[in-house]
């Protein structure tokens, strides 16, 4: 019968859980800089984790299908028993009469030992080529980590900005969040006791303060919420507190990106994880086309042994054995056209998803290209915007102060200044996420060749690195066309004009 899991099992499976996600993660002592989230992120976030182990499993995969390359050895030992004797007499086909008297060869009880070496020709060809095949699922399974690492690097490089804009305003929204209610208390006090007209007191004054007290409700929600997000990417506790390391001056320089658009294109179909996967993957089919081949030869089965019997009645109680066996199954040569007939499809599939993916990393360079082209314009424009209204605050504070009016002004002045500068910083992150974009739809990924045994530290300096590069035009150097094996980065960099 089905047992369902107790209370106590679950709660116990939960706490484990919990132990096993935070254990052994480098306490966060002090601000974060965006590439130390990034080397966080890398160490820590599970779904990269699982990409990892994935990866791990297909090595292991690949590991256990080069065993099958090998002969097999079968040792037998057993004994063997009867209640009475293996005895048996011979009959004359001519006259019928027995022609012998009952005789037995065979003791009652008797140890047997042996030592088997088969080899099969044609399984062993089989195995060379499903080895090869498991070679290339761990290719597959790697370029699937690189995609999701890439993708990781780039969430968190968005939500790390996201944060950071609202990270720089939160003590001015909370100030200004104060100020607006004890305003709203005011004026409540004044309606409740009719010290003006009703109507005017709800149309300029509550509706206006509700309205600005709603919107900076909403800036400190997005606080909290830009900052689970980015907890969740580093694969820390959403209840743990952390601050991140911002520039000193709030006016970021936008960054640029000196590639032209066909190096850029070379440099994807180059670097893409997804392309290279679909070439491992016809890779893997054209392997199923050998296989299906060498199913329609005979297979020949080599085999040796050493046998041994404590049989009394044996002249020779150890002896080598030696065979050689041909065999077909004539049902493969029925079955062969239509299993080279699938194969065939899975290759023109296989052909056509490449070709299918190609065109999608085209589009998404020129996409994503002009998409950082459209968020650096905007960011410009936002920074004028903002030099504006933030004058235009000064000159409506300065004139309410001076009349000595409500602080409702002075209230919707400030907030208005900071929505701009809010405004400001979107458009910041926003360019920031393109720019993440752009080098996902490159292909690229500042990664070391072994995370796990990295520190943050090290780890971050290595993203920081590279990435500085980029920004500075230094982009990887991809493989030549023909060149005879597919890399994915040389060691060297060069200067693209």
């Amino acid at each position: 019968m089905p047992e369902p899991i107790t209370q106590v099992e679950q709660q116990t499976s939960l706490d484990t859980d919990k132990q096993v996600i935070f254990a052994k993660q480098e306490p966060i002592l002090a601000p974060i800089t965006v590439y130390e989230a990034m080397a966080r992120a890398l160490k820590y976030n599970l779904n990269h984790r699982v990409k990892l182990m994935e990866h791990a499993v297909a090595d292991g995969q690949s590991d256990l299908a080069k065993f099958s390359l090998l002969p097999d050895l079968i040792a037998t030992a057993g004994y063997r028993g009867r209640d009475n004797f293996n005895a048996s007499s011979s009959r004359s086909t001519a006259t019928g009469q027995q022609s012998l008297v009952t005789s037995t060869s065979q003791d009652r009880s008797r140890k047997i030992f042996d030592f088997t070496l088969s080899w099969n020709l044609l399984d062993f060809g089989i195995s060379y080529f499903q080895a090869k095949q498991e070679a290339n699922r761990v290719l597959v399974a790697e370029e699937s980590r690189r995609k999701t690492a890439q993708l990781l690097m780039q969430e968190v490089r968005t939500a790390f900005w996201r944060m950071a804009g609202t990270q720089q305003l939160e003590g001015e929204i909370d100030k200004i969040l104060s100020s607006a209610r004890q305003s709203l208390k005011d004026v409540q006090g004044i309606e409740s006791e009719r010290l003006a007209a009703p109507l005017a007191i709800l149309q300029y004054e509550k509706k206006d303060l509700l309205e600005i007290i709603r919107k900076l409700e909403e800036l400190s929600e997005t606080l909290r919420l830009a900052k689970t997000e980015l907890a969740s990417l580093l694969g820390i506790s959403p209840s743990q507190k952390f601050q991140l390391k911002l520039p000193e001056k709030l006016a970021f320089q936008a960054p640029k990106i000196s590639l032209a658009i066909d190096k850029m294109e070379e440099m994807a179909l180059q670097l893409r994880p997804e392309l290279r996967e679909e070439i491992y993957n016809n890779r893997i089919t054209k392997e199923e086309t050998h296989k299906a081949m060498l199913r329609l030869l005979p297979g020949i089965e080599l085999r040796t042994g050493y046998n041994y019997d404590t049989n009394s009645y044996l002249l020779n109680n150890n002896w080598v054995e030696l065979s050689g066996l041909i065999s077909q199954n004539l049902m493969e040569l029925i079955s062969a056209p239509a299993r080279f007939s699938q194969i065939d499809a899975q290759k023109k599939l296989g052909d056509t998803r490449r070709l299918s993916v190609y065109m999608a990393v085209l589009t998404q360079v020129h996409l994503s290209y002009q998409q950082f082209l459209v968020a650096d314009q905007q960011y410009k424009r936002t920074l004028e915007l903002d030099g504006i209204n933030q004058k235009i605050s000064k000159y409506i504070i300065t004139d309410a102060e001076n009349d000595a009016k409500s602080g409702l002004e002075r209230i919707r002045a400030t907030t208005n200044a900071l929505m701009s500068r809010l405004q400001t910083l979107e458009a910041y992150a926003g360019i920031q996420s393109s720019l993440g974009r752009v080098y996902v739809s490159l292909g690229l990924d500042p990664l070391p060749v072994f995370i796990e045994n990295y520190d943050i530290t090290t780890l971050a300096s290595s993203i920081e690195a590279v990435d500085k590069n980029w920004q500075s035009g230094e982009f990887p150097v991809v493989t030549k066309p023909g060149a005879d094996k597919l890399s994915a980065v040389d060691s060297s960099v060069v200067k693209k004009n």
